[in-house]
């Protein structure tokens, strides 16, 4: 759990290698199997994107922020009543039921938007 909360969104293999340096003789199921109980259990949420399977400690409404450029994902909170607007306009704009939710928003974070302008300077 350590390694997950001190990482941002972590795949299976970063917090497999992280936790090797503590503990050497830990299987990669054993990780992978930690993390499925996790999940199952409300403690992590696992985040499927193309590129891998991540996983996202914060269990309250936020969105991530997505750098199609690096990668880095990053948590914006949002208060619970903008949540329930969204949701609410889903089941009256489509008739959509909805049974929970994950915002990705995809776009160039800060570092990669300053490291563009300093190039092209």
């Amino acid at each position: 759990m350590r390694e997950v909360i001190s990482r941002s969104h972590p795949t299976v293999g970063e917090v497999y290698e992280s936790v090797r340096r503590q503990f050497p003789t830990i299987g990669l199921a054993t990780v992978y199997n930690t993390l499925r109980t996790m999940t199952a259990r409300g403690l992590v949420s696992e985040l499927p994107f193309s590129s891998a399977v991540r996983f996202d400690a914060n269990m309250t409404p936020h969105a991530n922020l997505v750098c199609r450029n690096c990668g880095r994902i990053e948590d914006v909170e949002f208060g619970p009543e903008h949540l329930e607007t969204v949701l609410r306009h889903l089941v009256v704009a489509a008739g959509f039921a909805p049974d929970g939710q994950r915002f990705d928003v995809y776009g160039v974070c800060r570092n990669c938007a300053v490291s563009a302008t300093a190039t092209t300077e």
